[in-house]
């Protein structure tokens, strides 16, 4: 979609201060940086006029110090209180998942002392997890409070996770493992209780759900990727867990956080922004949906105005309309179905069509989100995957006294 293009990079204040000729209520200050005469535009309920849906903002980011990339945000949406929405162009360098594979057990406030003990499958989940089997183990030590059991599934519900997987102990979201051994599908012991006891995607007091085991979570709120995108924190300092069995991603400490690579002037004008999410509906969740506090976050189904499984996450960009419209559609972009017009692009080249996550989860699981394939595909896929995404932001109009 062609669109007229507002540079920061090319200091644009001087222009800002033009359109005082439009309205008495701005004053402008020399000092002012780029992004904050955006923001004045914001404020001053013009933005809409002087940067229509369309519009692109460039910028740079710099995934480390010294690499930078053209990052150029789209305007995609004007809400009628006069924020404005916009959306990365391009998609992130490199991959994070949305959830790492998760412990399956937790030791409470009591620990758990060294010995055999079991767990028994409660729920069949794909060919590897059978119901009524049992999965043995041995700690050599205790458990203190706050440890994680990790066994590995592989990332594949065909493997049994009692046969010959191997199992760490970790202190809680640390990479470093207190004690290690393999699994059994037979032995004695104390029995833990059963996973999956009513479902493979509900949790069952210290245990996980079985899907989480296995592919990591599709909740947007407890994300790895939700971590990344509002931190500006080195590697190895921005994930923490979320959850007593979160476990942290391999990209946690090899890359820094996002809002790392963001300039200053934008920085300044980013706060956080209410962003609704809907939860999955086979765990115990009070509600349909849940809000977080959020600076930088992941367009949901709406937003790209793609037909959604529950409608209400978020606005539907007028910029996805017009998209939907140019590729002759009658309404909404479907699930399950391809659209050339929906590729997005990898920001280190411009030209190579990526996989980009959507914070949307799947509804009938615990363990799968949303996204656009490189083919512009819309479809849905385990957490684990380390996908790219396109980084949305609001900036907020400020409130009149």
């Amino acid at each position: 979609m062609d669109a007229p293009v507002y540079s920061v990079l090319d200091k644009i204040f001087g222009e800002v201060k033009n359109i005082a000729a439009d309205t008495d209520i701005l004053a402008w200050g020399e000092t002012a940086n780029d992004w904050g005469g955006i923001k004045k535009l914001v404020d001053h309920g013009v933005a809409a006029r002087r940067l229509p849906t369309g519009t692109q903002i460039l910028d740079k980011w710099a995934k480390v110090a010294g690499t930078e990339y053209d990052a150029p945000w789209d305007v995609v949406h004007h809400h009628q209180n006069g924020d404005m929405e916009l959306n990365w162009h391009y998609c992130t360098p490199d991959g994070v998942p949305f959830d790492e594979p998760e412990a399956i057990y937790y030791a409470n406030e009591n620990g758990l002392a060294a010995g055999p003990y079991y767990i028994i499958i409660g729920t069949t989940y794909g060919t590897g997890w059978v119901k009524d089997a049992e999965i043995h183990f041995t700690l050599s030590a205790d458990m203190a409070e706050g440890d994680q059991l990790v066994i590995n599934c592989g990332t594949n519900n065909a493997n049994n996770p009692g046969d010959g997987r191997t199992w760490n102990v970790y202190a809680k979201g640390s990479t470093t493992s207190k004690q290690s051994g393999t699994t059994a599908t037979i032995g004695t012991g104390t029995l833990l209780g059963t996973i999956g006891n009513t479902n493979a995607h509900k949790t069952n007091g210290q245990l996980n759900a079985i899907s989480c085991v296995v592919y990591g979570s599709g909740r947007w709120k407890t994300s790895a990727v939700r971590q990344w995108l509002n931190s500006g924190a080195a590697a190895g300092a921005w994930w923490s867990a979320q959850t007593p069995w979160d476990r942290p991603p391999a990209v946690a400490s090899t890359m820094r956080g996002f809002l790392a690579g963001c300039s200053q002037d934008f920085l300044d004008i980013l706060e956080p922004v209410d962003v609704v999410t809907a939860l999955n509906t086979q765990g115990d969740f009070a509600t349909d949906t849940e809000t977080t506090q959020d600076k930088i976050y992941l367009p949901c189904m709406d937003n790209w105005y793609i037909n959604p499984q529950y409608a209400g996450e978020g606005a539907e960009w007028d910029y996805y309309k017009a998209l939907a419209q140019e590729a002759s559609l009658t309404g909404k972009f479907q699930q399950y179905q391809t659209y050339e017009i929906l590729k997005h692009f990898n920001i280190a080249d411009h030209t190579s069509s990526v996989t980009v996550w959507l914070r949307s989860c799947i509804r009938g699981n615990a363990t799968s989100a949303w996204l656009v394939y490189s083919s512009g595909h819309v479809h849905d896929t385990y957490a684990s995957y380390a996908l790219r995404g396109c980084p949305a932001c609001k900036i907020k109009k400020m409130t009149q006294s």
